[in-house]
């Protein structure tokens, strides 16, 4: 992804026009993001005795951790890491590739993971559902949702 970002970047003339504000926004974003994911993929095996990964799904709803903060911790510790990447490598295309796949992760979990985990857990989900805030805007308290 970046990659290919650099080379559209390149081809277009485009670079941000914040440099070297970016890169320095960019280290606590790789941070945080880095954080969440470790810390929700431990949630997940120590706490649900499963992993991210579909063929081998957590055995409990994990709603400790990071999941107690935001339903989905991977995703939003995810958009962070590469937006984080994007503002070091300098290059639009590449947040626009994050957004484009912080969008079609959220259509799928809303469309596809979140109906398969109310069959799995039923009202536990549902219950943990209310309470959670879905993550992104909910997380940071701007509303939506949740």
């Amino acid at each position: 992804m970046v990659y290919a970002s650099l080379v559209i970047d390149e081809r277009l003339g485009f670079r941000l026009a914040a440099w070297p504000l970016n890169v320095a926004l960019a280290a606590p974003l790789l941070a945080v993001g880095l954080t969440f994911m470790v810390w929700a993929a431990w949630a997940q095996w120590s706490v649900g005795k499963g992993t991210p990964v579909p063929v081998v799904p957590t055995q409990k709803l994990v709603v400790v951790g990071p999941y107690r903060y935001c339903r989905n911790p991977m995703l939003l510790g995810l958009t962070l890491y590469y937006t984080g990447i994007s503002l070091l490598a300098n290059s639009p295309a590449c947040l626009a590739f994050t957004a484009l796949v912080a969008v079609v992760s959220v259509a799928f979990i809303k469309l596809v993971e979140e109906r398969e985990l109310e069959m799995r857990f039923g009202e536990e989900y549902l219950r943990y559902k209310e309470r959670t805030p879905f993550g992104y805007l909910d997380f940071v308290g701007a509303g939506g949702e949740g």
